[in-house]
């Protein structure tokens, strides 16, 4: 459950050696062992930026009978962990009959005859129920309607890690790994970080872990939690670390169109706001910037439900029944105009927010056979992302990861589809816009950016015009980018070579983590890249 308080600041030392297994194309030419000496490692803690008041779980004694209407959840209590749940009733006249509600206005139920207390199997758990009762005689007076309210809290605390390694670490890095401890019900009591056969005490909060001079092996952190109901939970991640390298090699077919397809996924959770506050001028230049270019664009929601405008769906264009997908072949100023009233969200979504795992949702969606993201992913287009958001990915599942999204483009495309993820949220380290606006740092889409060459803006800007024409000149370069399996090791050893047609090519290029973007146009032909990464 996600904590609306954190505990204080805690400081403590630790030393951790870890690593994730990356995924390869086609290698030609097993993660190192090794014991970690280094059972040590160091942790700090992050205090809420929202802290509250923890329920009081003390019961409220009942006045006398016949001193005032009276209607009480177990006795008073604030608290519970049951769903199972004492209720008490006291009239102020003969009561013949009472009307139970859920909700606070008593707007609900039936009359059953009165009595002075009974059980009630609750059907919300983990959050804050209200029920409301009205008392009637046989005369046919009633009551004022009552209300209570208890905190229902049966789950142990929520533990999400931020920000990890994605791919095998070389031996001898460094490396940061962030997770955060919540719970929304009794508070979080206890946090126990593992490594190595070692234990020692972490919190709840945002906790980073500094990892140095890792050395080869496999390793795991695990983080367990205990509520101050006794509820527990727990989560751990394990890594490799190797110091060998394999070597790729990956077949590139360049056609001639200049195809590219933008997914852009808005934040509509609520604390976003401010943000969507004219939102359709933040990114009135995004279009004049790819014009030439053979592009459609489609926006979708962080919303990972499984409703209307969440789980990937494509958000039908404002004033435009059954259309999703937004072409070049409109217009300039009928599609910025449709641009900016579809980004410009009315609706508060779901706070768990979700970019990395509905851009999943959505090729998915996109190679299904209805719906309306049918056909936006097209098979000979190149394919960019941009996300805005004000907080982080919430989740860590298979499809809420990096490279897991990563693989399954380069798997399901045959690794011919350059790919890039641009990020305009709260940059880790800018303390002032998480002080304002932004809700909590974007590890993770600060990572899928870097790992693809995006481009990192920031959320809080009253205009994201810079921001975006950066944006939409990354997208142009996506027609000239090759997207690797793997972040290629350049040293003293290992180098990269780039065939066309069975023959060297000589064109300049940068490479900005997966992506190898040339600094002028391919021409059209078959490809070959030679390169190493970390096995």
């Amino acid at each position: 459950m996600k904590n609306l308080g954190w505990a204080l600041l805690l400081a403590m030392t630790f030393n951790l050696t870890a690593c994730l297994e990356n995924q390869g194309s086609v290698e030609f030419g097993s993660a190192g062992s090794g014991s970690n000496t280094n059972s040590d490692f160091s942790v700090v803690t992050e205090p809420s930026p929202t802290p509250t008041v923890e329920p009081s779980p003390s019961a409220t004694p009942a006045p006398p009978s016949g001193e005032a209407a009276v209607f009480q959840i177990n006795n008073g209590a604030k608290l519970t962990d049951s769903a199972k749940l004492e209720l008490n009733f006291i009239s102020v006249f003969s009561a013949a009959y009472l009307k139970l509600s859920t909700g606070a206005d008593c707007s609900n139920g039936s009359y059953e005859p009165f009595v002075d207390s009974k059980m009630y199997q609750s059907a919300s758990t983990n959050q804050n129920v209200t029920l409301s009762v009205m008392y009637k005689d046989y005369d046919g007076r009633t009551s004022e309607c009552l209300n209570a309210s208890i905190l229902i809290d049966e789950a142990g605390p929520e533990i999400v890690f931020a920000k990890y390694p994605t791919s095998t670490v070389e031996e001898g890095s460094d490396v940061e790994i962030v997770f955060t401890v919540s719970d929304a019900g009794s508070g979080v009591d206890k946090v126990t970080c593992s490594f190595a056969g070692v234990s020692k005490t972490c919190a709840a909060g945002t906790n980073t872990i500094k990892v140095p001079s890792m050395v080869s092996g496999t390793y795991t952190l695990a983080v367990t939690a205990t509520d101050k109901l006794a509820h527990s939970s727990a989560k751990s991640i394990t890594f490799d670390v190797s110091s060998k390298y394999k070597s790729l090699v990956q077949n590139v077919q360049v056609t001639p169109n200049k195809k590219v397809d933008l997914l852009i996924v808005i934040d509509n959770s609520g604390s976003m706001e401010y943000e969507q506050k004219n939102m359709a001028s933040r990114v009135k230049n995004l279009l004049s910037v790819m014009k030439g270019l053979d592009w459609q664009i489609a926006v979708t929601t962080t919303d990972p439900r499984d409703i209307t405008l969440g789980d990937g769906r494509l958000v039908q264009l404002t004033g435009k029944k059954g259309q999703y997908i937004l072409t070049s072949a409109m217009a300039d100023a009928e599609a910025q105009t449709l641009l900016g009233a579809t980004l410009q969200r009315s609706e508060v979504g779901s706070g768990d927010e979700q970019a990395i795992y509905v851009t999943y949702r959505a090729i998915e969606r996109s190679l299904s056979q209805s719906g309306g993201n049918v056909n936006f992913v097209r098979p000979d287009a190149q394919l960019a992302v941009l996300t805005i958001s004000d907080e982080d990915e919430s989740k860590n599942g298979t499809k809420n990861d990096p490279q897991s999204l990563l693989n399954f483009i380069g798997q399901t495309y045959g690794g011919q589809k350059a790919f890039s993820f641009h990020s305009i949220i709260t940059r880790p380290g800018d303390t002032a816009c998480k002080s304002t606006n932004g809700y909590a740092y974007g590890y993770r889409y600060e990572q899928i950016s870097k790992l693809t060459g995006g481009v990192i803006g920031d959320v809080c800007a009253s205009d994201y015009a810079a921001q975006v024409s950066g944006i939409a000149d990354g997208v142009r370069k996506t027609l000239k980018t090759f997207t690797l399996s793997c972040a290629p090791v350049v040293d003293s050893v290992r180098s990269i070579s780039v065939l066309k047609d069975g023959q060297p090519y000589a064109g300049a290029y940068t490479v900005s983590g997966v992506n190898m973007v040339f600094s002028a146009d391919l021409p059209q032909g078959q490809y070959q890249v030679y390169y190493s990464c970390v096995k």
